[in-house]
């Protein structure tokens, strides 16, 4: 399949080879064109051989010998667009310690590897087929905030393992099937007040043998003005937390700012 996700450029650098083999034939059957390694070294020879034209760094932070954590650290010393955007893939929700690493790098999301056979080829579209305001959309700061949903009269609880500006991936052990519509109820961190919003559910991934998570990605649904814009304003510093801009260079002692227009003082 062909389309949009012909001419981007994922690199998937991935450890484990039945794994890395099996997201990238998803990826390839997506349209997408992939390069893989299965190590720190031949992705960063990859990235340095493609010049800048990788799209999505889809990145395992669990590599060994060097895990993607000094892979990190590496492409600090890379500048766009030779550094690309990240999606980190994760075991588990150890979601504090990736979103620290990934201060300052163009983070995308953060994804479980338990659930990405499920969601990969999803997660990848929503960043690198959109544009403009439907790319800023599609960004995901990971959270692990507990959420309450209640689907007709059944009420349980599950976490909102990422938030973007139009959902949320909610992970739970009693997900539903798509098209179902459920209302969420959440805190937000420095918002001192109950978001009670509603949402369709446009996908869902089950585990019966209990190896990947279950969960579901929710679309909001009719958000007011001003719940829109919180959710925004509450994602925009996320993301601006882990991705802060650089610092200017400062001048050279014994120099002021300089004078764009060049014009010469005057009374």
């Amino acid at each position: 399949m062909r389309g949009r996700a012909g001419d981007k450029t994922i690199l998937f650098v991935e450890g484990t080879r039945f794994f890395r083999e099996t997201v990238e034939k998803a990826l390839l059957e997506a349209g997408f064109r992939v390069l893989a390694a299965g190590s720190a070294g031949a992705g960063l020879r990859l990235l340095e051989a493609e010049g800048g034209r990788v799209d999505l760094l889809l990145l395992d932070l669990h590599l060994s010998p060097t895990d993607g954590f000094d892979f990190l650290e590496h492409l600090r010393h890379l500048k766009p667009p030779q550094r690309p955007p990240i999606l980190a893939m994760l075991h588990g929700l150890e979601i504090e310690e990736a979103t620290q690493q990934l201060r300052g790098l163009q983070a995308v999301g953060v994804q479980d590897k338990r659930a990405a056979l499920a969601q990969i080829v999803y997660r990848v579209s929503a960043v690198v087929t959109s544009r403009g305001d439907e790319q800023r959309a599609a960004v995901r700061v990971p959270l692990g905030l507990p959420v309450n949903y209640t689907l007709g009269r059944w009420q349980s609880q599950g976490v909102m393992f990422n938030l973007s500006k139009t959902g949320i991936f909610l992970s739970t052990d009693l997900p539903v099937q798509a098209g179902r519509r459920v209302r969420l109820q959440f805190i937000l961190p420095g918002i001192p007040r109950l978001f009670d919003v509603a949402g369709v559910i446009v996908w869902t991934a089950s585990s019966p043998d209990g190896v990947t998570p279950s969960g579901m990605g929710v679309k909001f649904l009719d958000l007011d003005a001003h719940t829109g814009g919180e959710l925004a304003t509450f994602v925009t510093l996320e993301e601006q937390r882990m991705n802060p801009p650089p610092v200017p260079a400062a001048a050279p002692d014994g120099e002021g700012p300089s004078d764009p227009g060049g014009a010469p003082g005057g009374g």
